[in-house]
């Protein structure tokens, strides 16, 4: 098969070598800062790099404020631009379409697949979040994990694995959770479980929060109550689940690290990415 590849982080300049190694031709876009095989071919415009391709591979996030994902490219590409240059039956594969880009592709006679949609992709990234998560930690604190006292935010996917994963390392973990289900699964684990309401008697309490929800839970007054060694780690998308600037500017630590599997564990990202492309393709062909 012939694959477009576009945009996108260390996981898709993986992912262009673990097609090739399969036998597929690629041509890539908006990569040209990015150091990939000798026989990837880098097309000079969109036009050329998409024409005839079976499957056109978009990053994950595929897009960010309507412009394609592109953190390896000096280029600024507009979503409906590229969804002008493609060719009505392509497959297009790539993570957490906009609705108006979902729109506009099936209005263009496009066969997409969002692969933030796949529950194997989506767990495996979770899993790898996780693992990130742990890494950065880690590294943003003269305390051990062992011992310390941590709270997280949100009981998705990644509130659960990493919840255990601290757990395993000796880690006092607390959880908040809105859904009183959610609170009495993590309790049944052996996680203390809060409500938000809860949380401005004790926050400052931890010397860790983690925050996964991708809208403020943690209010300014809560901030402010923090104990002024405390870590914060935002893993989630804009806003995030705090005001961010004014948790600086009260000397309070912090680390935002949306992406982590493209940053610290981008080969297993990108075999995860390929899995899900390929299921996608299949799915399609059915």
């Amino acid at each position: 098969m012939r694959f477009a590849i576009l945009g996108g982080d260390r996981r898709m300049v993986i992912l262009c070598g673990l097609l090739m190694k399969d036998g597929h031709n690629i041509s890539t876009f908006a990569m040209e800062k990015a150091e990939l095989p000798d026989e990837v071919k880098k097309a000079g415009c969109l036009q050329s790099c998409v024409y005839g391709a079976d499957c056109v591979v978009l990053p994950t996030p595929a897009e960010k404020a309507g412009l394609l994902f592109d953190p390896k490219s000096d280029e600024i590409l507009k979503m409906p631009e590229l969804i002008a240059a493609l060719w009505k039956g392509q497959i297009v594969c790539g993570g957490k379409f906009s609705t108006a880009s979902s729109a506009a592709m099936v209005k263009a006679g496009l066969n997409t697949a969002d692969i933030m949609e796949d529950s194997e992709f989506v767990v495996g990234n979770a899993a790898l979040t996780a693992e990130g998560a742990l890494w950065e930690l880690m590294g943003g604190s003269e305390k051990s994990l062992w011992g310390s006292r941590i709270l997280i935010t949100g009981w998705g996917r990644i509130g659960k694995i990493l919840s255990l994963r601290l757990m395993d390392l000796g880690a006092k973990v607390s959880v908040a959770a809105r859904k009183a289900a959610d609170r009495a699964m993590a309790e049944a684990l052996g996680i203390k479980a809060l409500s938000y309401q809860e949380l401005e008697g004790v926050i400052g309490d931890y010397d860790f929060i983690v925050n996964t929800v991708p809208e403020q839970v943690i209010t300014k007054a809560m901030l402010c109550l923090c104990d002024s060694g405390a870590v914060l780690l935002e893993l989630a998308s804009p806003p995030g689940g705090f005001d961010r600037n004014l948790a600086e500017n009260i000397g309070l630590k912090v680390i935002r690290a949306p992406g982590l599997p493209g940053r610290t564990s981008a080969y297993t990202g990108a075999v995860l990415m390929k899995n899900a492309v390929y299921r996608a393709i299949r799915e399609q062909e059915e």
